[in-house]
């Protein structure tokens, strides 16, 4: 596998190239579960807005929870008869986001002496397929461990709300691609939110300057086959843009869009502590909101 300073969009560590799929990864959006991981109204506000545009577009059912770490803390059923004011009234302001945009957001509060394990529980119990989880370049040590955790072990795909706060009717949309498993995932999300606010998408491959030519060839096929996949041919476009650091290009580029999306890492968690990861450096450093996409259905069913 190619390392991080090779400016290339890496394959999967532990795959060739030709046994890595250019486009894998599908997004379903059948059961969207939304665990309030936070309280900062931001982060929220972005959650719940990517949360119920795909769930709009898609038709989904759509669920959000409020996990409660405390047993002292957790009602039984959330209705009027919710003994924690605090949390009641998160759910409140939640219905509040909602209401407008779904015909049904069905709410609940979650007690667990993990709240890891508990939200991973609520996604085996209740058949979801899209897990949406906050993160920010500005969160604390406990919420990124949490959103890693549950982005790795969830029985269904993840994504990932983070970049800069202020998600909403995006113009145009960053799918900065690169081959392997999450691939097909980050664009079918980028398309969905694109069919909904009718956005351009610019599909992104960066190469290294001095890429040989079998490189260049594959980046081609690799954005042409998303372009496909799209199959929204007056509103994408295509773009191989050669540059030393893709991270830093990818990074450049996304001030000129109000959305970029983008999928999971593909480094072992070794190789992300030793080489970096361009998922978290974009994640971290980008002048956009960015929804990271991490297929954890079987490759072999979503080629």
């Amino acid at each position: 596998m190619p390392s991080q300073s090779s400016g290339g969009c890496p394959v999967d560590e532990g795959q060739t190239s030709a046994e890595t799929p250019l486009v894998a990864g599908r997004f379903d959006g059948d059961q969207i579960l939304v665990p309030l991981l936070t309280r900062e109204v931001p982060v929220l506000t972005d959650q719940l807005k990517v949360a119920t545009t795909l769930a709009r577009v898609t038709g989904a059912s759509l669920t959000v929870i409020n996990p409660f770490p405390d047993p002292e803390q957790a009602p039984n059923v959330y209705r009027h008869e919710a003994t924690d004011c605090e949390n009641a009234s998160l759910l409140d302001w939640v219905f509040e986001q909602t209401d407008e945009s779904l015909p049904q957001v069905e709410s609940d509060f979650l007690y667990a002496w993990d709240v890891v394990r508990g939200v991973l529980q609520a996604v085996r119990r209740r058949d979801v397929d899209t897990l949406l989880v906050p993160s920010s370049s500005g969160t604390s040590r406990l919420r990124k461990r949490m959103t890693e955790q549950l982005a790795t072990h969830a029985d269904a795909d993840v994504i990932v709300v983070n970049g800069q706060a202020g998600f909403s009717k995006a113009a145009s949309i960053l799918l900065p691609i690169a081959s392997g498993p999450h691939s097909g995932l980050a664009a079918d999300v980028a398309t969905s939110i694109a069919a909904d606010y009718d956005a351009w998408i610019d599909i992104l491959h960066v190469i290294d300057e001095e890429a040989p030519d079998h490189q260049r060839e594959r980046a081609e096929t690799l954005v042409e086959d998303i372009s496909h996949r799209i199959a929204r041919p007056e509103t994408t476009a295509t773009w191989v843009l050669e540059a030393p650091d893709t991270a830093k290009a990818i990074i450049d580029q996304s001030r000129y869009y109000g959305l970029t999306v983008i999928g999971a890492p593909t480094k072992s968690r070794l190789r992300r502590f030793i080489f970096g990861s361009t998922n978290a450096t974009v994640r971290a450093d980008a002048d956009s909101v960015v929804l990271s996409a991490r297929n954890n259905s079987d490759i072999s069913e979503t080629r």
